[in-house]
């Protein structure tokens, strides 16, 4: 997956868009609107586009840092990392070589929903502390606390979903890195989480 915009660097690592990814940005903001807009018309429209657009801005600003947390993770442990590429079913950072043993498959594959988990907890306080209820299910009046909310819902439902076992999910790396530090064999982990992947995959259809 190349890049087709370049962003610049983070911690000397490419960071760049895939062209597909901006179709999927203008999708998220039309459906923020729209979510908005029918919970509190009262906004303005400027005030819903404004919120819809910063919060589509601010989630793939949190899928930069999921990657970026393999990346930096896969660099401490001695991997060479080219690129991150923002496309259109996520993130994808470009970790040049495989890792070695399978601790380190097994770091670089949960930091990733750690990351993302920590992102929104911290959204999900930011926004309890602003005046959220969580236990009110109606929509918050606020513009910053609806965006946090839902920044802090999406980046902890981006972690669960990551955690499937499924390639090329991060819980499929973390499956395999499991099965190799049981078995000790990395190309028989490979399989094993390949095939598990295609189960999960088969049983979700």
């Amino acid at each position: 997956m190349h890049a087709t915009i370049r962003l610049g660097r983070i911690l000397g690592i490419q960071i760049g868009l895939h062209y597909s990814w901006l179709i999927i940005a203008m999708l998220v903001a039309f459906s923020l609107a729209a979510q908005f807009r029918s919970a509190n018309p009262e906004w303005g429209e400027r005030t819903i586009w404004a919120t819809a657009i910063l919060t589509a801005v601010l989630f793939f600003v949190a899928i930069i840092l999921h990657e970026l947390s393999h990346a930096v993770v896969a660099k401490a442990r001695g991997l060479p990392v080219r690129s991150i590429t923002l496309f259109a079913l996520g993130g994808v950072a470009e970790i040049e070589k495989d890792a070695g043993d399978a601790k380190t498959e097994f770091l670089i594959g949960v930091v990733g929903p750690v990351a993302s988990t920590v992102i929104g907890v911290i959204c999900l306080v930011l926004a309890w502390a602003l005046g959220w209820d969580m236990l009110d299910v109606a929509a918050p009046k606020s513009p910053v606390v609806a965006m946090l909310m839902w920044l802090g819902i999406i980046n902890i439902g981006l972690a669960l979903f990551n955690l499937i076992p499924g390639f090329p999910l991060d819980g499929g790396r973390v499956l395999r890195a499991i099965i190799w530090w049981v078995t000790g064999d990395a190309e028989r982990s490979t399989r094993a989480a390949s095939w598990v992947g295609q189960l999960v995959a088969f049983v979700s259809l």
